[in-house]
């Protein structure tokens, strides 16, 4: 059995790490105070910080040569050759905390319930982080937003705490005339990648934004079904938690097909289909009462079919091709 010295740090070195991930040396100037607080009531009005604004426009008007991007290779090229010039690499983010983390649950009636409280967070945090990466699109000059990628996770571990972040790459189109240019559409965004915006593309459809929603549905078990959460019968569907599921994607893709109607499209393409089923349970007059709760999170892209000609070319069949050797 072996153990490892650790050296102390040196009194000097403690202080320069301190000064790096400690306590500023120097207090905040009342500049910076005003800057602080300007740039928080920004955020709680669903904008972006000021000197992210003024970063992005000055980035527009310059038109630098040198741009950041989170494309790969492949999207690069593809974008290139779809017409479509990287500007500048855009995100959103949005942090929901939930207001129901200590629900009552016996008072809950039983049944199948939807519960929009519980999805409020989700579609919130959800709406500011895409329409904050709207924003910086549109400062930065852009037509569109391609390349996303997301990350959703529970902030702090605490499942009720919600957080957004989404990466895109703004996007000038190339292709339109000044006068097709309209500044009060704003930048179109989507839920895809720079080969799926292309292929898009080559079949005449356009994006036209982001539709999404979370739909939480709590499921309370009958008698007959709590009983049999106790007792070992057998392998046992739980029909009554299936049928949650199905209410809860019921419900988000209604909202999402009302959303892609009032954007204008004709279709959509789903990207995210996600659920998860929670189980909660209290106790009351000697029985466990037992409940599930089905939240189930639907995003996607709202598209016009039709919307222009093939571009640049129409999208070609793929062709496979053997080699059977020397006959």
């Amino acid at each position: 059995m072996s153990a490892t010295l650790r050296r102390p740090i040196p009194a000097v070195q403690r202080c320069a790490l301190l000064r790096l991930f400690g306590k500023r040396t120097v207090p905040l100037t009342e500049a910076e105070r005003e800057a602080a607080a300007v740039d928080l009531e920004r955020i709680r009005q669903g904008g972006i910080p000021l000197g992210a604004e003024q970063r992005l426009q000055a980035l527009s008007s310059r038109r630098a040569s040198v741009f950041t991007s989170d494309l790969s290779a492949k999207e690069y090229a593809v974008a290139q050759a779809s017409g479509l010039v990287p500007l500048a690499q855009v995100m959103g983010s949005s942090v929901v905390q939930h207001g129901w983390q200590n629900y009552g649950w016996s008072a809950y009636g039983g049944g199948l319930q939807e519960m929009p409280s519980f999805a409020a967070p989700w579609n919130l945090s959800r709406e500011r982080s895409f329409d904050r990466l709207r924003q910086e699109a549109q400062f930065a000059g852009a037509d569109a937003v391609i390349g996303i990628e997301m990350n959703t996770s529970a902030f702090l571990g605490e499942p009720g705490n919600v957080e957004y972040a989404v990466f895109g790459t703004a996007v000038r189109e190339t292709t339109l005339a000044p006068g097709e240019r309209s500044p009060r559409s704003g930048p179109r965004m989507c839920a895809l990648s720079g080969q799926d915006v292309d292929k898009l593309r080559r079949i005449g459809a356009e994006t036209l934004g982001v539709i999404g929603h979370t739909s939480v549905v709590c499921v309370g078990l009958s008698p007959w079904a709590n009983q049999m959460m106790g007792s070992w019968w057998g392998n046992q569907e739980m029909t009554e938690v299936t049928q949650g599921v199905y209410a809860a994607r019921r419900l988000a893709m209604d909202e999402v097909r009302r959303q892609g109607v009032a954007a204008g499209a004709n279709d959509m393409v789903i990207s995210t289909l996600e659920h998860d089923i929670d189980h909660h349970e209290y106790e009351s007059a000697g029985y466990t009462h037992h409940f599930f709760i089905v939240s189930m999170h639907v995003m996607g892209t709202a598209i016009r079919l039709g919307a222009h000609e093939p571009h640049p070319a129409p999208l070609g069949v793929p062709v496979m091709s053997i080699n059977l050797g020397d006959q």
